[in-house]
């Protein structure tokens, strides 16, 4: 039988998606890159935001049309199963809990709903994208923050072992990869489930024991927890082999509208985090994420935080405009209108592409080792990274078989979103 998966939304969703092809094809399974030679199609959902919802939809509508068995994983299987049942009630559902359960899920007659209450993590997934591979380590959160409705859908903490984690980066670097990215919803809670405590500081000790070159990525980790291991994660981030870089999801710059977003944090612990890291470590990039338009954001409050990126300079951000999702308590409040809403993400994006143009200009003229982690066949280019994961778009260059090399680079140029350079020469 010969399927075909389509997965959309977060490194947790690829990282179902990859396990799921594994279990598949340890099964006899056939996985097929094109949904016109598919038996069965699996479609993993994101509904993180309405507009996504809205696509996820529209997506199930056509589907449908193809006369294939339709398997529903991810967040939507889990949080609106009512809302798939309506437009594809043949479908199985298959929740993100349960995605090591594949081969039941296509084996069940129509409508069924495959789940289970806790992920496990006997088979641990990897995403490999070239030299790079994404090892998800944990789903689920300890945090009710009044917008999300991911925590609905994947609801329960769950984290894998040490020793397993330990083993799949052994296992990718042997074949090969040279950056890895440890992710999960929160890392900051990583372990409290299986050790009692928060223990991603121990996680990231294990595998930085393992004797192989390779550079590790640090995913999300938000600031409450971010600031009780502070000084474990300065030492951490000071190893040759770990980016200097980090995503602190703060979400606004006003006191009020965190209450209201009930994230557990103030402005002035993350500015204060912010500002400590760069103060230990030299360069370091830090990412963040932010909603705007969240009930409680009044002109004031939104100006805080155009404040907190211009202040901070911060590399990165992540913009979102606030969508009310269902059975979250930020959908009851009082809305902001859709008008505004879209000012204000039109207003932050041009602050920030200034701030990250601003920070990129001061690298123009330098030359610095990197490591090419991505290649665009059609053009000839490479992306490489710096030792904080800045992006540089290197120049066409005679050498073909560059993926995974260090090298020196020159800078020559820069956009608010990235660097762009040249090769001078080949490290290793």
């Amino acid at each position: 039988m010969k399927v075909y998966i389509e997965t959309y939304g977060c490194a947790l969703n690829h990282g179902d998606s990859a396990l799921m092809k594994m279990v598949l094809r340890e099964a006899g399974f056939e996985i097929v890159d094109r949904i016109e030679d598919s038996d069965v199609v699996i479609i993993n959902t994101c509904i993180v935001r309405s507009e996504t919802e809205v696509r996820m939809i529209k997506r199930l509508k056509e589907l449908r049309k193809l006369g294939k068995k339709i398997v529903v994983a991810g967040c939507m299987a889990s949080a609106l199963p009512v809302t798939v049942r309506k437009i594809v009630p043949e479908a199985v559902l298959l929740t993100p809990q349960a995605v090591d359960r594949v081969v039941e899920a296509i084996r069940a007659p129509p409508g069924t709903i495959v789940r289970a209450e806790r992920k496990s993590f006997e088979r641990l997934p990897m995403v490999v994208e070239g030299v790079r591979v994404t090892i998800p380590v944990a789903e689920g959160c300890l945090d009710e923050c009044s917008f999300c409705i991911v925590r609905i859908a994947r609801p329960r903490l769950a984290s894998a072992p040490i020793e397993k984690v330990v083993d799949a980066v052994r296992k990718a670097v042997a074949a090969g990869a040279r950056e890895l990215e440890i992710t999960a919803q929160d890392l900051g809670v990583y372990g409290v489930d299986l050790y009692g405590k928060p223990s991603f500081v121990e996680l990231l000790r294990a595998i930085l024991s393992i004797d192989a070159d390779f550079v590790l990525r640090i995913g999300q980790i938000n600031p409450k927890y971010l600031a009780d291991y502070l000084d474990e994660m300065i030492d951490i981030l000071r190893d040759p082999r770990v980016y200097k870089h980090l995503h602190i999801p703060v979400q606004s710059g006003d006191d009020n509208v965190l209450k209201v977003m009930n994230r557990g944090h103030d402005v002035e612990l993350f500015e204060n985090l912010v500002k400590e890291f760069r103060s230990k470590i030299v360069g370091i990039q830090i990412a963040t994420d932010i909603i705007v338009g969240h009930p409680g954001e009044d002109d004031v409050a939104f100006l805080n935080t155009l404040k907190l990126l211009v202040d901070l300079e911060l590399d990165r951000v992540h913009i979102a405009r606030f969508s009310p999702r269902p059975m979250t308590k930020a959908a009851s409040m009082p809305q902001v209108s859709d008008d505004v809403k879209k000012l204000r993400s039109r207003c932050c994006t041009y602050v920030y592409e200034l701030v990250g143009l601003y920070t990129h200009l001061w690298y123009v003229g330098s030359t610095a080792q990197a490591i090419i982690t991505e290649i665009d066949p059609e053009r000839g280019t490479y992306v490489a990274r710096l030792f904080n994961y800045k992006p540089v778009v290197l120049e066409k260059c005679e050498e073909s078989d560059l993926l995974g090399k260090r090298v020196i680079i020159k800078i020559d140029d820069a956009t608010f979103y990235d660097l762009r350079g040249k090769v001078l020469r080949v490290v290793d």
